[in-house]
């Protein structure tokens, strides 16, 4: 694995950690194949139940290289579609975000997917694409609306202006703001927290949140019913039942 990030896994929690720091962690081809692989390395891994995504230094992700992109394409050498970094992140074990730093363009945009966002209070948070003379992608215009609002994600993008992690927790496009010395200790506790859950678990409860969004709630609570009847089944629950009632007899 390239050195663009480095990784290990704690306690059932992968962490992948973005490590262009000399460049901010902005996103070249290398940088992009590489999260792409260990996501899917740490998907494949009977060791792993969540995935701690961070970035080294004092940013998150600057957001794309323009330079590192066009120095692909020149060597016909072609990045991760859009579609295919999404669709990581949604079929993947839940991921959680630690917005340490600059989150800029694709710093966020692609981020906006991760099941879970925390970030430093200091974060300095921007889609900034207006500003740079591009469009917003990876469907943000959709995802960002879905999570803030309208009003407020016509704001941030045609403003382009940048939020702390206090006021990103404010309008809900993060879960959590908190200190800049605390926040990969607490990223990391909640991760390990949802990591002890069991895999089935975790992958339902995950696909019934992103694709029960937008369905009518009779064909919510169908969806709901039936998977709740599953995990009647399952042993953490069959597990649970007994040791409930060995303790109340």
């Amino acid at each position: 694995m390239s050195d663009v990030v480095l990784t290990e896994i704690k306690n059932r929690v992968g962490i992948i950690r973005l490590n262009r720091p000399e460049s901010l962690n902005a996103f070249n081809y290398e940088l992009s194949e590489s999260l792409y692989s260990m996501i899917e390395e740490f998907n494949s891994s009977k060791e792993v139940g969540a995935i701690l995504i961070t970035g080294n230094g004092k940013a998150f992700s600057a957001g794309a290289d323009v330079a590192g992109f066009q120095e692909s394409n020149t060597n016909k050498r072609h990045a991760r579609s859009w579609n295919e970094l999404v669709n990581l992140f949604l079929r993947s074990k839940p991921i959680i975000t630690a917005i340490n730093g600059f989150a800029v363009g694709m710093g966020i945009t692609l981020f906006l997917y991760s099941d879970l966002r925390l970030a430093s209070s200091d974060a300095k948070i921007s889609f900034r694409f207006v500003k740079i003379g591009l469009t917003p992608e990876f469907g943000s215009t959709r995802r960002l609306s879905d999570i803030v609002g309208i009003s407020r994600s016509s704001e941030l993008m045609l403003t382009g202006k940048f939020i702390n992690g206090d006021q990103a927790e404010k309008i809900g496009l993060i879960s959590r703001s908190i200190k800049s010395e605390d926040l990969f200790e607490e990223a990391f506790n909640t991760s390990q927290e949802i990591a002890k859950n069991s895999d089935w678990h975790n992958r339902v409860i995950k696909d019934m949140i992103f694709n029960n969004y937008r369905k009518d709630y009779d064909d919510v609570f169908a969806i709901e019913n039936e998977i709740f009847t599953k995990s009647r089944q399952t042993k953490e629950h069959k597990d649970f039942v007994k040791k409930f009632m060995e303790e109340n007899k």
